[in-house]
């Protein structure tokens, strides 16, 4: 089991060049990793869990209380919402992912191209860049990505911490704050925070009328 403390964003359309821009400053490195479609199991009006096939694996992200709403500075605000994780190697994933998309309307794929920034938070609550490479045992992540699902290209911004649970959620604030507070800083309201689950509810909602 792995926790975590994330905040996320979705938006319309393709990442804005200003957003682009803002990521790719300061210090530290971009990673990029290569794009995959994951395929996400269909669940009707669940918030609050995710299963997903990802390349030769299972994933199960289950969340483990209710989100907090989170004022990170005048432009922006966003749901805190902590979450266990498992995955789970498959035997045979060829065969899964196959026997998987031939149903129809059960898994719903979501192409991904992810840009990664990784911070550590140090004893005394520094907030220290790191190279895309690094693999601190405390931390946080920034996401950048261009995501598409149903013939529709989104993009979404996050935050993530990992390490021990009882730091988790003060970590996430402390590089949350760290970058916002950067020049060029995009507005994202709390209307757009939704984890993965809840946003795909609703574009599925809002497909089935």
């Amino acid at each position: 089991m792995f926790p975590t403390a994330e905040v996320r964003w979705f938006s319309c359309g393709r990442i804005p060049p200003p957003v682009e821009a803002w990521f790719h400053q300061g210090t530290g490195s971009v990673d990029r990793e290569p794009g995959r479609v994951d395929h996400y199991l269909q669940l009707t009006h669940a918030d609050d869990l995710g299963i997903k096939l990802r390349e030769d694996r299972i994933e199960i992200k289950q969340r483990v209380d209710q989100p907090q709403l989170v004022p990170f500075h005048e432009r922006v605000a966003g749901l805190v919402e902590r979450y266990h994780k498992w995955s789970f190697v498959l035997s045979e994933p060829d065969s899964a992912l196959a026997r998987a998309t031939a149903v129809a309307g059960s898994w719903i794929p979501v192409r991904k191209e992810r840009q990664l920034r990784r911070y550590r938070v140090a004893d005394d609550g520094r907030v220290i860049p790191l190279t895309a490479s690094a693999s601190p045992h405390r931390g946080c992540e920034l996401e950048l990505s261009r995501v598409e699902v149903s013939g529709e290209t989104w993009w979404t911004l996050a935050f993530e911490a990992f390490g021990e649970p009882s730091t988790l959620r003060a970590d996430l604030l402390a590089v949350a704050r760290y970058v916002l507070a950067s020049d060029g800083s995009p507005a994202l309201p709390a209307r757009d925070s939704h984890g993965y689950a809840a946003w795909l509810s609703r574009i599925m909602q809002e497909e089935g009328g």
